[in-house]
């Protein structure tokens, strides 16, 4: 097991790519400290790792909240790897008429939620040097599409911090990398809907989008020691997508409506954006 005996934080680890991270870590031997919001899909969660013979605990914790946090992380004897998995993709709402306070929110969620847990973690982090932090930006940050304005700034600014911190913290033993994932499936979804996807699986040359468990298997990867040797690096996981030009990636319909005025969004899709 590559992560035997190692502890990890994973913030967001309740549901979706946080719950896949949290599985796979499990896997590997770690004891996982998931902190969310959301009780009740985080305890399922660290039943669920139990019963595949895992070590998970749960704290329902607000990671935009300092106090918080620091006295969470203040209360933890040991840390190997945190992973800043939480995210929000926000209103889909185009940037003239944003409001403000919303914009806050994507920000405070996707980026100041990175830095204080990085502010008070690095600590118990050194202790246990060499250690891993992993960031959770998004193809979002390569990649733009319409009304996600505040999405795509926090997470090409996760890239920036996470490239800063590699930095920073190498000389103390941490290396710190983030991987950027794209559309990502819950589970129990096989496959999209037309209708409510403004992605269109053919600008996937792997042919599929990602699901939870990809990402994982990536985040492990650079939380290891089979990257002792890279930091500052993002790993994208697109299935291709952005090897391609930016044309192949909205779909014909809603391209030809973007480029004429007409674009009208789309409904909010729990499955969009990575993290």
């Amino acid at each position: 097991m590559r992560l035997q005996g190692e502890t990890v934080v994973i913030t967001g680890g309740a549901k979706g790519i946080g719950k896949g991270i949290a599985m796979r870590f499990a896997e590997e031997g770690a004891e996982v400290l998931i902190v969310d919001l959301d009780k009740s899909n985080g305890l399922e969660t660290v039943r669920e790792i139990g019963r595949n013979g895992g070590s998970a605990s749960f704290t329902e914790l607000d990671v935009c909240n300092e106090v918080q946090i620091a006295s969470w992380l203040g209360s933890i004897s040991r840390l190997d790897i945190l992973v800043n998995n939480v995210g929000w993709t926000g209103k889909r709402t185009p940037v003239d008429q944003m409001e403000l306070d919303d914009w806050r929110r994507v920000m405070d969620i996707n980026l100041t939620s990175l830095f204080l847990m990085c502010k008070h973690a690095v600590p118990l982090l050194k202790q246990s040097s060499p250690a891993s932090i992993v960031n959770l930006s998004s193809v979002n940050a390569y990649t733009m599409v319409p009304a996600l304005a505040a999405y795509s700034a926090s997470k090409g600014a996760v890239l920036a911090i996470t490239k800063q911190l590699a930095v920073e913290l190498a000389p103390v033993g941490i290396r710190v990398n983030s991987v950027s994932p794209s559309i990502t499936f819950k589970e129990g979804v096989e496959k999209p809907l037309a209708s409510t996807s403004e992605i269109s699986l053919d600008c996937y040359p792997l042919g599929r989008f990602s699901t939870a468990r990809d990402v994982a298997n990536a985040v492990l990867f650079l939380a290891s020691g089979e990257a002792a040797f890279i930091t500052g690096q993002d790993l994208l996981i697109d299935g291709g997508m952005t090897a391609q030009s930016v044309s192949a990636v909205l779909r014909d319909d809603l391209r030809a409506g973007w480029k004429s005025g007409t674009y009208k969004l789309l409904p909010n899709s729990d499955t969009y954006g990575g993290s």
